[in-house]
Formats: C-alpha cells, structure tokens, sequence
C-alpha cells in the first residue's frame, strides 16, 4: 500500500449493502446509527491503540487493531482495513517504531471516513 494521507480508497457500496444494509434493512436512519456507532467506536479504538502504542502495550495496539479492522470492513473501508491489517502484524512482532510512522494514516482515514461515510451511506438509501 502506497502511504500517502490524500489518497483514499473508494468506499464500496456493494459492500456496506451486504453487511449494513441487509443487516438492518433499509431503514436510513438505523443505517446512519450504525454508521455513527460505527465512527465513534473507530475514534476511540485509535485512540487505545495510540495509548497503548505510548506504553508499549503491543497487546493493546494488536488488539484493537484487530478490532477496528473487522469494523473497517464491514463499512467497505479498503484503505482503513489494510492498515489496521499492518499494524495488527506489526504488533504482533512488537514493532512500535513502524507503528508510529502508520498511525497519522490511521489517524487520517478515520476523520475522512467521519466526513464522507456518513453522507455516502445516506445516498444509498435514497
């Protein structure tokens, strides 16, 4: 994966309706519940995983990497997903000084997904 802050991955649609939408149906207003909880949970999942980076608690940083993965990916997140699939391993291997070069894109997916995934989901619900 080419880092580079500017360039996200498109979100796919086909993959949010098959998660998302077919989980809840096509209730627009239960499907921007999902995706907020899904925001705020991915807001406080870094923010574990820059805490536990800061105290080396690889086990922290593994786990909630994992977490934001399986997460990401329901939302059809490519860019988020293989990033977290990087530092997940990263962690595994206690490899924090690699981890803190991938968080600030980590950091910058998940604020662009609080900018665009919500308006992109409510699209597909028209």
């Amino acid at each position: 994966m080419k880092l580079n802050q500017e360039v996200h991955s498109p979100l796919r649609a086909e993959t949010i309706q098959g998660y998302i939408v077919d989980a809840v149906g096509d209730d627009k207003d239960m499907v921007l519940q999902m995706v907020d909880l899904f925001l705020e949970s991915a807001d406080n999942l870094y923010k574990e995983m820059e805490s536990g980076l800061a105290a080396e608690d690889f086990v922290t940083v593994h786990r909630t990497a994992h977490s934001l993965k399986s997460s990401s990916r329901m939302f059809g997140t490519d860019s988020l997903t293989i990033l977290c699939v990087e530092v997940e391993d990263l962690a595994g291997k206690k490899v924090g000084d690699t981890i803190r070069l991938l968080l600030p894109y980590v950091r910058a997916e998940v604020d662009w997904l609080g900018d665009e995934l919500p308006a992109f989901c409510a699209n597909l619900l028209k």
